[in-house]
């Protein structure tokens, strides 16, 4: 950013983040013709904890090819039973592209730039206000006004604390680990993905390759009493028993996966919340990017159409939610029956289809229910896991 920038004090839109739905939102809003500035507090390329993993739908939901960052292409999950017990599904067709996020999202920001957003990187915004006429963003380097705020800067971003949105949303604690194994390991896990199942009450474990090492972690519904120290011990059997051989853990952290409660408000007057910000996560795969892209293609959607009554909580209702919320109800499967859906990939080959079609985007999780002919009501008897949370 040069010094210049600071004389444009008023813009069409501010979005603040720039990780994947910030970095859509300023790019659909851009391309629009709507003077954008796009803020992120740290400096770009930046690091973003994060497992990395784009499922197949996710690239596809992009307008241009994210080719140039992908460090390996999987088609195999590698299930466990309780750290044991393995085998591997797969899909003839790729399931998930293994990226780093911080090339990731540095990619998704310079096509932002490049349709004419102005990036505002290095910069932390200290407060925030939105109303029917607009809104206001005071950072370290001056204070911008704007007739649309999008709010992109996570789970725990000044945005929605401003706003005060989001504050009743749930929190699912996860921790991950990105390690360098010996060659032998390395080369197991260099086309697959690994998850694990059962050894965590409402929990599971995942292994993600990327170029040069691993991302190795757990996370879940915090149901149990004494989850954290539960959740660490966990962790610490899994990598042991997936990863046998670890030469350097180059970083180790806990975050929280948020999501949204039904109804929840994402919008005041003229700002929005997108991604993380508006608590939208898959509870159970913990998959954020997808809907992170989605949401910000309908913020940039919303505001281009413009006026008053700006539509994005109730497209977001419509378009996102009902499968977001079919998924966590499908989650309750898993949370009763864990055993049954460790052995269902390998046993029946249509439930992996299913699931394959679902991580493609061929099919959803709302649509399920219709394989299950006469007993398709069963969806609706399943209560949301989340809500045991209170």
């Amino acid at each position: 950013m040069d010094g210049t920038l600071l004389s444009k004090q008023h813009w069409d839109a501010i979005v603040v983040g720039a990780g994947p739905s910030g970095a859509i939102s300023a790019y659909g809003l851009a391309r629009a013709g709507l003077r954008t500035l796009l803020i992120e507090k740290a400096s770009l390329p930046r690091y973003k904890t994060c497992g990395g993993g784009v499922t197949y739908k996710a690239a596809r939901a992009l307008p241009f090819s994210i080719e140039p960052v992908v460090e390996r292409t999987l088609h195999k999950v590698d299930f466990s039973w309780r750290m044991g017990h393995t085998f591997v599904a797969e899909s003839r067709t790729p399931l998930v592209y293994m990226v780093q996020r911080s090339r990731f999202d540095n990619l998704l920001t310079e096509q932002a730039v490049q349709v004419g957003a102005e990036l505002m990187d290095a910069t932390t915004v200290t407060s925030v206000e939105a109303n029917e006429y607009g809104a206001t963003v005071s950072t370290a380097r001056g204070t911008f006004t704007a007739d649309y705020l999008v709010g992109a800067d996570g789970a725990t971003g000044r945005v929605a604390r401003g706003l005060g949105l989001m504050s009743d949303r749930w929190a699912l604690p996860a921790i991950e680990s990105e390690i360098i194994p010996d060659d032998r390991t390395m080369s197991h896990w260099r086309d697959k993905l690994g998850l694990d199942l059962g050894e965590l009450y409402a929990s599971y474990g995942w292994v993600f390759p990327k170029g040069d090492h691993l991302s190795v972690g757990v996370g879940g519904l915090p149901l149990l009493a004494e989850y954290g120290s539960r959740l660490k011990e966990y962790d610490a059997m899994h990598t042991a028993a997936r990863v046998p051989v670890v030469c350097r853990v180059i970083r180790r952290h806990g975050y929280l996966l948020p999501c949204r409660r039904q109804g929840a408000a994402v919008q005041k007057g003229r700002a929005v919340l997108v991604g993380d910000a508006a608590g939208l996560v898959e509870a159970f795969t913990g998959e954020g990017i997808y809907w992170a892209i989605r949401s910000g293609q309908l913020a940039a959607r919303a505001i281009v159409k413009g006026g008053p009554q700006l539509h994005y909580q109730r497209e977001l209702d419509r378009r996102l939610m009902p499968d977001l919320l079919s998924a966590r109800r499908w989650f309750r499967v898993y949370v009763s029956f864990p055993r049954a859906c460790y052995m269902l990939p390998r046993r029946l080959p249509f439930f992996w289809a299913a699931v394959c079609a679902i991580v493609r985007g061929e099919d959803r999780y709302r649509h399920l229910a219709k394989r299950l002919g006469p007993f398709s009501f069963t969806e609706k008897l399943l209560p949301d896991p989340l809500l045991e949370l209170g």
